[in-house]
C-alpha cells in the first residue's frame, strides 16, 4: 500500500522537484576524458554521444557504450557527493537481446587506490522491467574535495556476446546533495520566480550541445584567419602571372535586406581584389529590397540589373551572368554569405591547375543569429556521388567560357538549375577540382533548402529529369529511379548482353555458429548465392586446402560449383597466393573475389555490380556489408584512418545515415574491401592481382590503391548488401605485423591523402569528425 501510495500522481510530482531542487549536479561530458577503451577494433565505433536517446519515461543525453568497453573521466569530487546515471538498451533490440549487460561504475582517487565499485546487471530481452531507463547511483562517501578518475564501464555476462548489446548511459552525472538550508532557499526563490504551480512543473531538460556541434566549434576556433594573415592571403593570390577575375553572379528576389546586405557585404569584404559582382533583381515586389541594392548602386564593382517582369532564377540568374566579363564565374545565392578567404582561395587552386573548368569548396550552414554549425566537408572529384546527388553544391567556381558553351542556366529546371548546370558541363569536361575549405556559408532560413531538405519538392522531378537527359546524352543506357532517401537518386544502368561472371571462393572448409547453430561455412554461402542470384550467367570456382571434411564435400553435392585444390606450399600460410592461385583459372572477363562466411541479401547482386564494374573507367566494385546483428561492416574504406586504412562508419547501427548520406548513395572510394568485389581479370592481371607480400591482411587495399593508379575509379554500392559473418573464418586476431610495415613502406606518402576522404576530418576516429 505505501509503494502505491508512492507512485501516485501527487507524490511523485513532489518526489521529482524534490529530487530537482535537492540535487545539483555536473554531466560527466563536461569533464577531460582520461583513458577510454573497447574490445572492438576502433573505439570511437563503440564509445561515442549519440543524440538524445528516447526510452521510457524520458529523453537523455546518452553515452553510447556496446560491450565491453569503458571510459575514465577526470574529476573532483564534492564532499557527500554521488556518481549517478540512467543505464539501459537502446529500444531497437529489446527483443532481440539475449545476454544483458551489466554496467559498472567506479571511482578510484588519483594515487590509484579503489574507492568504491557498484554495478547493475540490465536484461531487456527477458524482463519487461528492464526497458525503461534503470537508475544506477554510487555515493563517493568523501569528507571534503579529492581528484579521482570515474570509469562507466560496460560488459556481457561469461558465455554470451555482445549482438544486440547496444548499451547506454543516460545523463550520466557527478550529484551534489544540497543542505536543508540551501534547499529550501532554492525553494523560496523558484516559487518567488514560477509561482506554486511553476515550482512544482518540471522545467524542460536543457539542451545538451551535440559531440558534433562542439567539435565543430573548436574546429572553427583552430581555423579562424586574423587581418594580418587574410591580407598575405590576398597578396598572394592576385600575384602574377595568375591572378583570375572572378565575376560572382547573385540572382535576388524579395530577399530580406538584412540577408542581402550580408550577401553584398561578405563580397565586398573579399581578401582578393579582383573580382565583380553581378545582380539580377528578378522583378521584386519588396520594396526593401529594391531599395537595399539602390544602395550599392555607387559601387562601381557592383553590377545590377532590374528585369521587367518575374522569371524564375534560372531566367535571373542567365540575367546576372549575362553582366559578368571574368574569367570565372562563382554562384552566390542572395541570402548566403562568402568567407572572406573564398575568391582568393580559388584563385590559388587556379594557379596550382591552370586547366581547370570547374572548382568547388567544402561549406557550412549559418543560422539566422548567426551561428555556423553542420559543415559539409567534402571528397575530391566523384563522379558516381555525383549522379547520386549533388554533393558539389556549394561554393562553384566555373569557367566562364565553358558555361557559355553548354548555354548557361535552363528554364525549365528552376530549383534545380545549378545541378543541371554541372550535368551538361561534366559532359564536355572532367577538369573539376576541389579545394578542401570551408569558403561558403549557407543560411538556414525557414522554407529554405538549407533548413530542411524537401523544402523544394518541386524540384525532385526537375533533377530527375535532368539525370535522364544527363545519361542519355552521355549514351549510358540507364533509367534514374529514386534513391533510398528523399532527394536522392539512382541512375541504374542496364547491362551491355550477358556477361558471364566467375564467382571466386577461397575456404579452408570451416564452420562457425551463425545465428545460434553449427552452420558449414561454404555450402551454406554457396547455397545462398544459388538461391537468391537472379543473374543466371554465372559459375562459382572454390579453392580449398585439400582437407575439406567429407560432410562439407556432400554438402557442396547437387550445388553447380568447380573445386579446385590449392597445393599449400612449406611456410607460414599466404591469402594473397590463394587468391591469386585462384583468378588464375578464372575463364571470364568478370570475377567477384567472394568470402565463404558472406550470405548475400540482394538477389538481383550480380546485375547491381556489374552496372559499375562494365564502364571501362571503374576498376572494381564493392557493396554494402553487414553483421549479423544489422550493424555495419563495409560501406567503404578510407586509407590513412586508425592507421594503414579504415572501414568507415564499423560498427555502426544499421540505420546509420554516414556522412551527408554516404551509406546510402554510391560512392568513389579508394578501396573496397576485397570480402565481395568485382573486378575484371584484365584489370587483375594488368596491376598484378594480390601481392604475395601481403600475405594475411592488406591484400585488398593494396590491390585497390594499385587499380586506382593505373587510373580507374572504385565505386561502392549501397543497392547490392549481403551479411558478413566476419571473423568467422579466421577469427579474432590481431593484424600481421610484416603486412602493417609493407604497406607503410610501399604507400606511405599514399597514405597521408586518400582523395575521397577530406583532409578536415579526423585520422583518429572512423565516423567523419571534423578533425581537432
Amino acid at each position: 500500500m505505501f509503494h502505491w501510495l508512492g507512485q501516485t500522481r501527487p507524490i511523485r510530482v513532489l518526489r521529482r522537484v524534490w529530487r530537482r531542487l535537492r540535487t545539483d549536479s555536473d554531466l560527466l561530458y563536461q569533464f577531460p576524458v582520461a583513458s577510454q577503451w573497447s574490445s572492438l577494433p576502433v573505439q570511437s565505433a563503440a564509445i561515442r554521444w549519440l543524440s538524445p536517446a528516447t526510452t521510457p519515461p524520458g529523453v537523455r543525453s546518452a553515452l553510447f557504450a556496446h560491450p565491453d568497453s569503458a571510459v575514465t573521466w577526470k574529476v573532483t569530487l564534492p564532499p557527500g557527493g554521488r556518481i549517478g546515471a540512467w543505464v539501459g538498451l537502446l529500444p531497437e533490440v529489446w527483443t532481440t537481446n539475449t545476454g544483458g549487460v551489466r554496467f559498472t561504475i567506479t571511482i578510484d582517487l588519483a594515487d590509484g587506490r579503489r574507492l568504491k565499485e557498484r554495478h547493475l546487471d540490465v536484461h531487456p530481452g527477458t524482463r519487461a522491467w528492464d526497458r525503461p531507463w534503470r537508475r544506477l547511483t554510487l555515493d563517493c562517501e568523501t569528507s571534503s574535495a579529492v581528484d579521482a578518475l570515474v570509469t562507466l564501464r560496460t560488459s556481457v555476462p561469461n558465455g554470451t556476446n555482445t549482438a544486440y548489446a547496444w548499451a547506454i548511459w543516460g545523463d550520466p552525472q557527478i550529484e551534489r546533495l544540497r543542505s536543508v538550508f540551501e534547499l529550501l532557499r532554492l525553494l523560496a526563490a523558484d516559487i518567488r520566480e514560477r509561482g506554486v504551480i511553476g515550482a512544482l512543473r518540471q522545467p524542460a531538460p536543457a539542451a545538451l550541445p551535440a559531440e558534433e556541434a562542439l567539435i565543430y566549434q573548436t574546429w572553427i576556433a583552430a581555423h579562424a584567419l586574423d587581418a594580418q594573415t587574410l591580407s598575405r592571403l590576398g597578396a598572394e593570390a592576385a600575384a602574377p602571372p595568375h591572378a583570375p577575375r572572378f565575376s560572382v553572379v547573385m540572382p535576388v528576389y524579395n530577399t530580406d535586406p538584412r540577408w542581402l546586405r550580408a550577401a553584398v557585404e561578405s563580397v565586398r569584404a573579399q581578401a582578393y581584389p579582383h573580382w565583380e559582382l553581378c545582380i539580377a533583381d528578378d522583378a521584386s515586389a519588396s520594396e526593401a529590397t529594391v531599395q537595399c541594392l539602390a544602395e550599392y548602386a555607387g559601387d562601381d564593382r557592383i553590377r545590377i540589373m532590374r528585369r521587367a517582369q518575374n522569371g524564375h532564377i534560372a531566367a535571373a540568374s542567365n540575367d546576372a551572368l549575362a553582366l559578368a566579363t571574368g574569367d570565372y564565374v562563382a554562384l552566390l545565392d542572395h541570402d548566403d554569405e562568402l568567407s572572406p578567404n573564398a575568391l582568393a582561395e580559388m584563385a590559388l587552386a587556379i594557379a596550382a591547375h591552370p586547366d581547370a573548368d570547374i572548382l568547388y569548396s567544402d561549406e557550412d550552414k549559418i543560422t539566422i543569429d548567426g551561428a555556423r554549425c553542420e559543415p559539409f566537408f567534402k571528397p575530391d572529384w566523384s563522379p558516381e556521388h555525383f549522379l547520386g546527388q549533388m554533393y558539389t553544391c556549394h561554393l562553384t567556381v566555373m569557367r566562364r567560357a565553358l558555361v557559355s558553351q553548354v548555354g548557361g542556366f535552363r528554364s525549365g529546371f528552376d530549383g534545380t538549375q545549378d545541378y543541371d548546370l554541372w550535368l551538361r558541363m561534366i559532359s564536355r569536361t572532367s577538369r573539376v577540382y576541389h579545394v578542401p575549405k570551408v569558403l561558403y556559408h549557407w543560411r538556414k532560413i525557414p522554407g529554405s533548402a538549407a533548413g530542411t531538405v524537401d523544402a523544394k519538392d518541386y524540384a525532385l522531378d526537375k533533377t530527375k529529369r535532368a539525370l535522364q537527359e544527363h545519361a542519355d546524352r552521355n549514351r549510358m543506357d540507364a533509367e534514374v529511379v529514386p534513391g533510398l532517401a528523399l532527394s536522392l537518386f539512382r541512375v541504374k544502368r542496364r547491362i551491355a548482353g550477358t556477361p558471364e561472371v566467375t564467382i571466386c571462393i577461397p575456404s579452408a572448409g570451416r564452420s562457425a555458429e551463425l545465428r545460434g547453430r553449427s552452420v558449414d561455412l561454404l555450402p551454406h554461402a554457396v547455397r545462398r548465392i544459388v538461391e537468391q542470384t537472379t543473374w543466371r550467367h554465372y559459375r562459382i570456382l572454390i579453392a580449398d586446402n585439400g582437407d575439406l571434411k567429407r560432410e562439407t564435400i556432400a554438402a557442396l553435392d547437387g550445388l553447380p560449383h568447380r573445386r579446385i585444390t590449392y597445393p599449400l606450399p612449406e611456410g607460414p600460410f599466404n591469402f594473397s597466393r590463394k587468391i591469386d592461385f585462384l583468378v588464375e583459372r578464372c575463364e571470364t572477363e568478370y570475377l567477384v573475389v567472394f568470402n565463404d562466411d558472406i550470405e548475400m541479401i540482394t538477389p538481383d547482386w550480380i546485375e547491381g555490380l556489374l552496372e559499375f564494374a562494365q564502364d571501362p573507367a571503374v576498376g572494381a566494385v564493392g557493396c554494402k556489408l553487414r553483421f549479423p546483428d544489422g550493424r555495419l561492416q563495409h560501406v567503404g574504406v578510407v586509407t590513412g584512418v586508425c592507421g594503414i586504412a579504415a572501414h568507415i562508419f564499423h560498427q555502426a547501427p544499421a540505420d546509420c545515415l554516414g556522412w551527408n548520406g554516404g551509406t546510402i548513395t554510391p560512392r568513389n572510394y579508394s578501396v573496397v574491401t576485397g570480402a565481395v568485389m568485382m573486378t575484371k581479370k584484365s584489370i587483375w592481371d594488368q596491376v598484378g592481382g594480390f601481392d604475395p607480400a601481403m600475405r594475411i591482411d592488406f591484400n585488398d587495399v593494396d590491390f585497390c590503391l594499385k587499380v586506382r593508379d593505373a587510373g580507374y575509379r572504385l565505386v561502392y554500392t549501397p543497392f547490392v548488401e549481403a551479411y558478413h559473418h566476419e571473423s568467422a573464418s579466421f577469427g579474432v586476431r590481431q593484424q600481421n605485423p610484416d603486412d602493417i610495415r609493407n604497406m607503410a613502406a610501399r604507400w606511405g606518402d599514399a597514405l597521408q591523402r586518400d582523395p575521397y576522404y577530406n583532409p578536415n576530418l579526423s585520422v583518429d576516429h572512423i565516423d567523419c569528425r571534423p578533425r581537432t
